[in-house]
Order: C-alpha cells, then structure tokens, then sequence
C-alpha cells in the first residue's frame, strides 16, 4: 500500500516535458489575457460566466496535460484536446476581435452552464477510459491482439508511399467524376481512401511509424503538390489537413522526445516563423474568399477548371476588392441580425478559429430546442431515422424495414431550425441533445463519448518496452482533432460507433494488404536496393 501511493505521488509530482510546461503556460498568459479584456472591457454578469466556463475548462484540462496521457493515448487525447479548445478559444478569439465572448447570444447563460456540464462529463469518461486501461493487468485487449496480429501496427516506407500514391488516384477520381450519387457503392469506396494521400506527409516524423526515412526533399516536394491539390477540391478543410497534420504530428514527437522549442527552433526563426504565418494565413484567407465566390459554379465545371477559377479569382484584385467589400457588408447584416429573423452562424471573422471555437451555434440551437421543446417527439423519430439509415439498405430489408433515404438528406441542424431543408446547417451536442432527450441527454452522451474514447484507445499497442500505433490512426490523425466540433451532434458520434469505426479499419487493411502484397511479390528487389528512397 505504501508502495503504491509511493508511485501516485511520484507520477503526480513528475516534471512534465518541455514543450506541456511551455504549452500550458501560454494557455494560462491567453487566458489571463482574455479575461482581464472582458471585465475591463465588457464587464457584464453573462461574460462573467463565460469567463468562469474558459477557467474551469483550463483547470480540468491541465490535470490531463500530461506525458502519460498524450504517450499513451494520443489519439482520446486530441477528441478531448478540441474538446477544451471549444470551451477555452470562444474567450480569447473574440477578445482577439475585440468582442465580449456573449458577441450574438441570446441564451448566454444556458449556453455556458450546459457547456460546462458537458465539458466536466467528456472529462469523466477520457479519464475512466483512460484509467481502465493504466489499470489493468494487461494493456491490450482481445481486439487489439488481433489488430496486431493482422499487422495492423506495422509498416514500411514503400508501402507508406504505396498507400500514399492509392489515396491521390483516389484523390483525383474524385476530382474528375461527378458528385457520388446516393447507391454509388465504389464512388463512396474511392471517397473513403482520400485521406489515404496524407500517408507519405507522416514520414516527417518517422519514429512515430516505427521506421526510418530520411529523403526530405522528395516529402517537401509531395506535401506541396497535395497542397496545391487541395486547393481545388474548393474545400477550406482540405487546406488546412496537410499543415495540421504536420503541425499534430510535430507536437507528438515534441512531447514524446521532451524537446524543448527554443532549443530545437531559435528565437529569431520563432519571429521569422510568426512573421511568415501572418503571410500565410492572409493568403488563406484571400484563398477562402476566392473558394466561397466559385463555390456556386462548382457543379458546373471540372475540378481542374475549378482550381483555375480559383487562382484567377485570387490574382484579380479589382474582383478580389469587390468580394471583400461584399462580404464585410454581409458581416454588417449578419451582426445586426437575430435568431427570431434566421439562421446565422456569425462569431468570429478567423474561418479557422470560427470552425473550432464558434459557442454561437450552442445558443443559437438551444434557442431553437426551446422553442421546439425539450424531449421532442418530432428530433426524437428523425433519431431513429437518423441511426437506422447507417445500416446499408439489404441488412435492413432483411428484417423488414423499408427506409427511404433520400428523404433524410438534411441535417440536425436544419430539422432544429424547421424553417427549410436542405442548408446543411450544423448544430451542437447540447442544443441537438437537449431538443431530442431532454437532461437524459447528458447520460448518453456521457456513454457515447466513453465508449469513442475506448475506440480510440484500440489503435495504440503496447508491449514491454515501447508504444506502437496504427498507421491508420496516424496517418487519419487531423480528424481526431475534428471529433468534437459543430456537426451532427450525438448522431455523428453514434454513426462513428456503429459504422465509421470498423468500416474505417476494413477498408484500410485492405488496401494495405493489397500494396503489401505488391511491394513484396511484384517490385521487391527494386524497392530494396532503392537506398536513397529511405
């Protein structure tokens, strides 16, 4: 016994890595920042409590930011990471903007106690997940045994960049074909392997992989044509993925080597570094306005046309002007308008920052679910819908079940709203919980999230001295980040349970098996005596 709390109270007092102690106290001076600005400068009982939402979602968090959590389950701990940075940027963005963190709301202290309650409840189950598996006798279940044994945890360069190269052809399939039609099994097949063209960018860092490449150029080379690419997929996401992943990927291997930042990068590269960023993010931003200008006439035209579009759109400063005109005037409309007039999503003018840290959707859609009521009989049938549609259609005719599903192609968001389908409008967890279950809401959502956390915690193998983790899991690793964001609310997350999760696995040992089996029995004495390749 004394031995055992011996051990608590060394884990406990361990210095944490370089790069967490760093980490942690930029979150502390942001966050002291944001919060002398609001009360300074928006003083108000309402931005108070968001004030009191931001510190108590810093204080649970940095109980988890530790090495044994992010070495150990790094993939759980990126879902809870956004999970914090939802409750944690909505203060400092708007502070960054010059807005009270209330900029909009309506229902503002609802929208903070029931965020808060959920933050503390996904917080409950990352760490019971977590716990369980630290405690238990043997770290790996029956799953993911068999995971290991189907090979599941291991990989070559040549096959990285096999995968990498089947994820392109995929890529740009894509780009050639029409839009995937509701039955078009392949179409949604080959949409399923796009991240698949992210596999050869994880060779940055290729101990995380278990293997050695050492060919920068060629990667520098790669993740600049993907880049490229992405930008005609008109898709602000698909921009972002590559230098997120290489960003994710950086700050695990950072933390895995305890590398401290000014150590590995010098100060003056810091400020070059920020200086180019400023460069960068402007350019994505013209980038932004430039997608959402053709983003009419993308149906019409071929992605490559598109892409020209695109470019020509953003060498155009006269028509660049003019859209930036038009849309600070939208911004002038959408900031006088309320809930009781439409639909409005507008927080934030960072599309990025607004992406992960828009809280106006939470009050916007718990205005809604009141309005609707909470317990809503109507939410509560499209549920059903909503689950049963994951099934393909044989499974669920085989038990009698006639579900048209082109009928529910719409959103959580635009039955909340109930004033027009078709917008794909997103919704959050607690304003779609709330209108479907009522305060059962948070129990399942509570299991919900325990039980993704689980799921995570199977693409991590340990053995006797060292930690592997799935390719899969790595190369996949930007929409780890993404789990928790304004979507589909808990339907999202029980459509990655019961479909997502094993389909994502199937489909990848798959076309792992089949490029496996390419580079051992077709092309094996080439690929070997490549040196240079490794």
């Amino acid at each position: 016994m004394q031995k055992h709390l011996f051990s608590l109270f060394t884990e406990m007092n361990r210095e944490p890595t370089h790069i967490l102690r760093q980490f942690k106290k930029v979150l502390w001076i942001l966050l002291l920042f944001a919060v002398v600005v609001e009360m300074i400068f928006f003083p108000s009982l309402p931005n108070f409590y968001g004030c009191v939402m931001a510190v108590t979602a810093y204080m649970i968090f940095t109980l988890f930011l530790k090495e044994k959590y992010i070495r150990n389950f790094p993939f759980s701990f990126l879902m809870y990471l956004s999970m914090f940075m939802y409750r944690y940027l909505p203060l400092i963005a708007t502070a960054l903007e010059g807005k009270p963190i209330t900029y909009g709301f309506q229902r503002p202290f609802e929208t903070f106690l029931y965020e808060t309650i959920l933050f503390l409840i996904s917080s409950l189950a990352f760490y019971l997940s977590c716990k369980n598996t630290l405690n238990a006798p043997t770290k790996n279940n029956l799953f993911q045994k068999q995971l290991h044994k189907l090979g599941f945890f291991t990989i070559t360069p040549s096959i990285i960049w096999g995968l990498g190269l089947i994820g392109l052809a995929a890529r740009l399939y894509n780009f050639s074909a029409s839009d995937v039609q509701y039955g078009d099994v392949g179409g949604k097949f080959l949409i399923g392997l796009n991240y698949l063209m992210y596999a050869p960018i994880c060779l940055f860092f290729p101990s995380l992989l278990n293997t050695k490449f050492s060919n920068q150029k060629l990667l520098w080379f790669y993740a600049a044509g993907i880049f490229i690419l992405n930008i005609a997929s008109n898709s602000r996401e698909s921009i972002i993925t590559p230098i997120a992943t290489v960003a994710i990927l950086f700050f695990l291997y950072s933390v895995f080597n305890n590398i401290k930042i000014t150590n590995f990068i010098s100060p003056l590269k810091i400020i070059s570094l920020v200086v180019s960023l400023f460069f960068i993010l402007n350019l994505l931003s013209n980038i932004s306005i430039a997608m959402l200008h053709t983003r009419n006439i993308r149906d019409n035209i071929t992605k490559i046309e598109l892409f020209k579009k695109t470019i020509e759109t953003v060498q155009d400063e006269a028509l660049m002007d003019k859209l930036k005109n038009t849309r600070n005037k939208n911004i002038q409309f959408l900031k006088s308008m309320t809930y009781q007039q439409g639909w409005t999503e507008y927080y934030l003018d960072n599309f990025m920052l607004s992406r992960y840290a828009n809280m106006r959707i939470t009050d916007e859609t718990i205005y809604y679910a009141q309005k609707r009521g909470y317990f809503n009989a109507e939410m509560q049938y499209f549920f059903k819908q909503n689950i049963l549609a994951l099934f393909p259609t044989p499974i669920l005719k085989i038990f009698g079940i006639n579900l048209d599903k082109t009928k529910l192609e719409f959103s959580r968001g635009d039955l909340l709203y109930g004033k027009g389908f078709g917008g794909y409008r997103v919704t959050s967890h607690v304003g779609d919980g709330l209108a479907t279950f009522g305060f059962w809401y948070f129990p399942f959502q509570f299991l919900t999230f325990f039980l993704i956390f689980l799921a995570f915690n199977t693409f991590v193998y340990f053995t006797s001295n060292k930690v592997q983790y799935a390719p899969f899991a790595i190369i996949n690793i930007f929409s780890f980040l993404g789990m928790f964001r304004n979507a589909q609310g808990l339907v999202g997350d029980i459509s990655y349970l019961v479909r997502g999760y094993i389909q994502g696995i199937v489909t990848y040992l798959i076309v792992f098996y089949i490029v496996r089996y390419i580079t051992t029995n077709v092309f094996p004495k080439k690929i070997k005596n490549d040196n240079s390749f490794y």
